[in-house]
């Protein structure tokens, strides 16, 4: 188990074996504020030998629980890095090309197995934030479960779009979402691409004893 602060704030991170989905599972919690209020957000790795040690699958099978709560994007960074150094994402296999990563403005689909994404981005004069959104297209659905990453403008009474740096940068899940790991892994990646995550000038998480 690790406890991060950041901005005021505790997030947890802990990290086990979940027999009930025959998974290795990394959660991340938020501590501070009122019971339930989160964020909660859990990514497990499914085990391919149930009845040994457990040998993760192919990153292509790992699965996003976003249960709903705002994370900062430093504690994102940090459940990433944890993750990409526990060797556990086996064969990931990262397209990092200009094509797969690129967000024109227009309305962008992506598509993982028989599943279909939409991602958008635009200015959101509300919040004086530029915004990514990913949700997922599926005929018949009711429910209103989508992830948007907020970067606040630094000008925005005074030009064009200037972000602020990573350390005011939020992930906000919507709802409660179940989505494959390179989908979100993917999203992660052509917001850096964008070049608007610029480098935090405030304290970095620290862990908490």
């Amino acid at each position: 188990m690790e406890i991060w602060s950041h901005d005021g704030k505790l997030y947890q991170l802990t990290s086990g074996y979940s027999l009930h989905d025959d998974a290795w599972q990394y959660e991340l919690a938020g501590l501070t504020g009122p019971s339930g209020t989160g964020p909660f957000l859990s990514v497990l790795i499914p085990d391919t030998t149930l009845d040994g040690p457990f040998t993760p699958r192919p990153a292509s099978g790992i699965v996003v629980h976003a249960g709903g709560g705002i994370v900062p994007w430093p504690i994102l960074e940090k459940l990433v890095g944890v993750l990409d150094s526990s060797g556990d994402l086996v064969d990931e296999l990262r397209d990092l090309s200009a094509e797969a990563i690129s967000l024109p403005l227009t309305r962008n689909v992506w598509s993982h197995g028989d599943r279909r994404y939409e991602v958008n981005h635009f200015h959101y004069g509300d919040i004086e934030s530029w915004c990514y959104e990913l949700y997922e297209v599926e005929l018949g659905n009711t429910e209103n479960n989508y992830l948007d990453v907020r970067i606040p403008d630094a000008s925005p009474e005074s030009g064009p779009f200037v972000p602020l740096p990573a350390d005011h940068v939020t992930l906000t899940m919507h709802g409660r979402w179940e989505l494959p790991w390179p989908v979100f892994r993917r999203f992660l990646d052509a917001i850096r691409a964008a070049g608007d995550i610029v480098e935090a000038v405030g304290d970095e998480p620290k862990p908490v004893d």
